[in-house]
């Protein structure tokens, strides 16, 4: 059986940035007409785009930038005159500091980079020079048409100078407090409607006494309630150590060692009230009297409620750790199509024709999937982005006919994949290649008990020339056979009756996410 593919259509504009990358005339720049974008670089891009965290690709040797929406306002003022030109362009007082990175990254010499807080002097506003901080990776993106195999590099960035100032003024701040708790003791109300703004709380220790004396705002964010703010140090009766999260309460015998032996010190650490709210504090503290022999007599600290920054830096890492989940497994599936394609072509340009149509054919799923923000695949909409560059699916020479039902990423490529091997095996020696010839895509569930309830998908063709077993199995046989029973645990039946090719999967109900009983033809 011999395979083949062809274009898939571009997926629907999205967002501002698709649609400004959609609409330019990329003809005029160092990449070419977008219509001869390797599958790669139209695959990353379309990654990118669907991303509303900040990330920008830069391609080929020249580094020409294009970036999504969240990377605009690190662009500030170049956004939208950047798009689509070389880095030495874009940010020209940073070429030497980062063009060697990013060269080796596309010799293949560097496997990437990845650094927290990196200080960067940059342009975006006017003409005016700034220091800005980033969080930032660069990544090489794989692509067989380039010499050195990588394309070229992705960049995901997220500028924490904000971050920096804040943490720096709030360490600024604590100075400040504690000085003015020493003058100002009993004059409290001067700064305690800032201290509530701000979701900010202190507190004072004496360790000679064994006592703490709270502020309103202070008890207020660690969830107690104390008569005259007065609290214990030590034993049962310390408020502090109890409020902790059971985790964090190792910490309490560290930071009186650093009061002993510095004079401040920063901390971050959870309280759990008792309702069960857990709270993210970070804090300063600052010795203000010691005993003879050294030892930290009195601290006062302060603390600030960090809780959804807290979250948003949890959220930012799963992004991360998800993206780079996502770009294996898709680099994995890459690699195995590039083999396989190799181990069946004879020729360097049969094998860039088959192995860029295949690309094509799982970016089709890929765009099916973004649409539904990797959640799953409608199964209709699978079988509909396949088909469109074979044949007109609203022709009576394809059905398609199943209850609504959605299945998981991992299966939507797998059967992706298959569907996209068969349609051109149809268009080039099957039912498409006839002009009364039919195909009938079917689904369903075959049991209505959870514990056996297995997915049938049919695929049958009709109408076509006369149907002869091939004399060998191509990579088109793996991909509808063995492929498909591996990666979904199923049962694959392929007949090559006369009147038409018969192909059928039956897989468990694990690779479906949802399904509903509503029939849709």
């Amino acid at each position: 059986m011999s395979l083949n593919d062809n274009e898939v259509k571009q997926p629907p504009i999205a967002n501002e940035m698709a649609g400004l990358i959609a609409s330019k005339d990329w003809s005029t720049t160092a990449l070419g007409d977008q219509k001869n974008w390797s599958p790669s670089l139209r695959l990353i891009v379309g990654i990118m785009t669907a991303s509303g965290f900040p990330m920008a690709v830069r391609w080929g040797p020249d580094l020409v930038l294009i970036y999504n929406d969240g990377y605009r306002p690190i662009l500030a003022d170049k956004h939208p005159w950047a798009l689509g030109l070389p880095f030495r362009v874009v940010w020209p007082e940073v070429v030497s500091e980062l063009i060697p990175l990013q060269e080796a990254i596309l010799a293949g010499e560097s496997p990437g980079d990845y650094s927290e807080d990196r200080l960067l002097t940059i342009r975006r506003r006017g003409l005016d020079l700034e220091t800005a901080h980033f969080t930032v990776s660069y990544s090489p993106v794989p692509d067989p048409s380039s010499p050195t195999g990588i394309g070229g590099v992705l960049v995901t960035a997220v500028e924490t100078s904000e971050r920096l100032r804040v943490e720096k003024a709030l360490a600024l701040k604590t100075q400040e407090l504690s000085e003015a708790n020493r003058r100002l003791h009993n004059k409290q109300t001067l700064y305690r409607s800032a201290l509530a703004a701000g979701r900010m709380g202190t507190w004072e220790t004496d360790f000679v006494a064994k006592t703490r004396l709270w502020t309103p705002e202070g008890m207020l964010l660690f969830g107690i309630n104390l008569p005259g703010g007065q609290g214990h140090v030590g034993g049962d009766q310390d408020e502090y150590w109890s409020a902790l999260h059971p985790d964090d309460r190792p910490l309490v015998q560290k930071f009186h060692e650093l009061a002993d032996e510095q004079d401040s010190f920063t901390s971050e650490y959870r309280v759990v009230w008792a309702d069960g709210t857990t709270l993210w504090l970070r804090g300063h503290g600052q010795v203000v009297a010691r005993t003879p022999d050294g030892k930290a007599h009195r601290l006062v600290s302060i603390v600030t409620d960090v809780t959804e920054r807290k979250a948003a830096e949890d959220h930012a890492q799963f992004l991360m750790h998800e993206l780079s989940h996502r770009s294996k497994n898709l680099l994995a599936v890459i690699q195995s199509i590039s083999r396989r394609t190799a181990r069946t072509t004879t020729t360097m340009e049969e094998f860039e024709s088959r192995f860029g149509r295949r690309l094509q054919g799982l970016a089709a799923s890929h765009d099916v999937l973004i649409r539904n923000s990797w959640q799953g695949a409608p199964l209709a909409d699978l079988m509909r982005q396949q088909l469109v560059p074979f044949t007109d699916i609203q022709s009576s020479r394809v059905k398609l006919a199943g209850p609504d039902i959605v299945v998981t990423a991992e299966a939507a490529q797998a059967i992706g994949l298959a569907i996209h091997e068969l349609s051109t095996n149809a268009i080039k020696y099957g039912a498409l290649s006839a002009p009364a010839g039919k195909v009938k895509i079917s689904w369903a569930l075959d049991s209505e008990s959870l514990g056996s309830r297995e997915l049938v998908l049919k695929w049958v063709e009709q109408g076509g020339p006369r149907v002869v077993s091939p004399s060998r199995n191509g990579f088109g046989h793996l991909v509808i056979g063995d492929m498909i029973e591996r990666s979904l645990n199923a049962r694959v039946t392929l007949k090559f009756a006369t009147q038409g090719l018969e192909w059928s999967v039956s897989m468990p109900a694990t690779n479906l996410v949802i399904e509903t009983q509503t029939g849709s033809d």
